[in-house]
């Protein structure tokens, strides 16, 4: 009896011990996979990240938010294969949320509405499932969706709405559909918008995304007849060796190119009310994140230096900044450098005017 007393006290000291410690090992499993799927190398490429001094805990006394702009990566060059004459992207969004929060994942079935964004290029329906969840979302915004230019890919973007962000949000997702496709888009997700280290929120960050296939739709080239999937797959990234029909596979065959571009620039209120960065979208609807001060033209007959740009299908008349390169334009005399500097000449407008003077005194 003593020692069947001592047996059992051993064994029920024992079985809440091993029982916690296959708690723990399942526990740290699962964290072990989730850090596995939000692997940056796996999801996304990092361009572009710069510290700020804004601390997380300030994010509870400042509002803190982030202006982004879509850029296309999608192009013939880099994807040939069937590449569509009228392709076009959806309405990216983008949004906020905890870590909880996962609408899509590598090689985890996707939402319902992820679906119809992929499939069809609509983001209502996911709209409203970012409004049913409740406290896992803080921010959500989206820009309008274009078809590409072909010709001139610097015409190639969206300006999205700008997104909160605080040290209990502080995870930043975004997508945007391909089209025309069956169930292909592109994104990101769960980019902790904190550094890690010094816990201070990034300045500017810029990462390169990929083509996925949603898993939800059969079909195998841009404009494949609807074949819905039940049960659907999960979600993967497309790479050489499962490119449906070869599509999105680079020309050697080698890999496949990003497709996508984001880049975010930090934006902090001076107190908690709300507030917005000044002239956001631009009003003359420049890339200011890619070429600072685009948005802000000169007049030659004022200002030195000031030079005429070659104007877009989108301007309305002529286009003069100071320097044409730096704001993302060609100048309509010379050409741009490496450096991104224009090697053209500049207008002086008292040597414009000088010069003005001494042709009349010729005539």
């Amino acid at each position: 009896p003593k020692h069947t007393l001592l047996f059992t006290m051993a064994l029920r000291t024992l079985i809440p011990i091993v029982f916690a410690g296959l708690f723990f090992c399942i526990v740290s499993a699962d964290i072990v996979v989730i850090n596995d799927l939000i692997e940056p190398e796996e999801i996304f490429d990092f361009k572009t990240l710069a510290d700020s001094d804004h601390f997380w805990t300030a994010s509870k006394m400042n509002r803190t938010k982030y202006y982004c702009v879509f850029r296309n990566l999608w192009d013939e060059a880099h994807h040939p294969k069937s590449y569509p004459a009228l392709a076009r992207w959806s309405d990216p969004v983008i949004y906020s949320s905890t870590k909880q929060y996962m609408p899509w994942l590598r090689n985890r079935q996707t939402s319902y509405g992820i679906e119809k964004l992929a499939e069809s290029g609509f983001t209502d329906t996911f709209e409203r499932e970012i409004e049913a969840a409740g406290e896992l979302v803080y921010s959500f915004g989206k820009g309008k969706g274009f078809f590409i230019d072909q010709d001139d890919n610097e015409e190639n973007y969206a300006f999205l709405d700008g997104i909160t962000v605080d040290s209990d949000f502080p995870f930043i997702s975004g997508m945007a559909g391909i089209n025309p496709s069956p169930d292909w888009f592109t994104g990101f997700y769960l980019l902790d918008s904190i550094d890690e280290f010094d816990r201070t929120f990034w300045n500017r960050i810029k990462i390169h995304t990929y083509p996925w296939d949603a898993g939800t739709d059969a079909g195998e080239t841009y404009t494949s007849p609807d074949s819905d999937l039940d049960p659907p797959l999960d979600v993967e990234r497309i790479f050489p060796q499962n490119a449906p029909d070869g599509i999105f596979v680079s020309p050697d065959g080698s890999t496949v190119h990003p497709v996508g571009e984001w880049e975010c620039i930090l934006h902090v209120c001076p107190d908690e009310n709300d507030c917005e960065r000044e002239n956001w979208p631009p009003s003359n609807g420049c890339d200011v994140l890619k070429y600072p001060g685009c948005d802000e033209m000169c007049d030659p007959e004022v200002t030195s230096p000031c030079q005429q740009c070659q104007p877009r299908t989108s301007d309305n008349g002529s286009v003069f900044y100071p320097n044409c390169c730096e704001s993302g334009y060609r100048p309509t005399s010379g050409d741009c450098d490496g450096n991104g500097s224009s090697a053209s000449r500049t207008v002086f407008p008292l040597l414009s005017l000088i010069g003005g003077l001494f042709a009349a005194s010729m005539s």
